[in-house]
């Protein structure tokens, strides 16, 4: 009798630590799962919804000149920009009066249409080489150039150089501080948000 008490002890204590292991694999596949959703999510929100412009598409949207869309015209009106993009532009406007840096804005918008002849130019027609990619900020309404009011408008390093810390300090990318290819004129919008 004793026997069979304990091979019925036995059984008991073996099916108790299956359950508990069972249990114990279940808990495990439903935090991987838990972890596995909240990576698609995180993918999802931080990396493909940027890259798709829907940040942008909601959070920076404007209206604009559609007959501008197909301009070679050289664009100087900051209203061409994006909402954030001409918000960060007239602060380092009124950044760089206040610290007496005579600033003007020579480009914002510019077609996909100018771009392309901006960057054949120098490379397939004649004139110096003014841009560096076909894809620029300029298209997107995120970018603006400028240069310095007088007769040597991109002549002053030192100007250049305060302008770049300025919009630097407002939010901006300045290409002066660019290591592959320095623009010193050029300023845009970067945000891990945007496409």
């Amino acid at each position: 009798m004793a026997e069979i008490y304990i091979n019925e002890d036995r059984r008991l204590k073996s099916t108790l630590s299956n359950k508990r292991k069972r249990k114990k694999r279940s808990g495990n596949r439903k935090l991987v799962l838990i972890i596995g959703i909240v990576l698609i999510l995180f993918s999802i929100i931080f990396l493909l919804l940027p890259k798709l412009g829907v940040y942008a598409y909601f959070f920076d949207r404007g209206e604009y000149d559609e007959s501008l869309k197909d301009s070679t015209e050289q664009i100087r009106e900051i209203s061409e920009l994006t909402p954030h993009t001409q918000k960060l532009c007239k602060e380092f406007l009124i950044r760089c009066e206040n610290a007496g840096l005579p600033v003007i804005i020579t480009e914002t918008y510019r077609s996909q249409k100018r771009q392309d002849e901006l960057f054949r130019q120098g490379r397939e027609t004649d004139g110096p080489v003014v841009t560096w990619t076909k894809n620029s900020r300029h298209t997107k309404r995120r970018a603006f150039d400028i240069a310095k009011r007088g007769p040597d408008p991109y002549g002053d390093e030192e100007f250049f150089r305060k302008c770049a810390e300025i919009g630097k300090e407002v939010g901006l990318n300045p290409g002066y501080f660019w290591d592959d290819y320095q623009d010193k004129p050029h300023y845009q919008l970067d945000a891990w948000w945007l496409p």
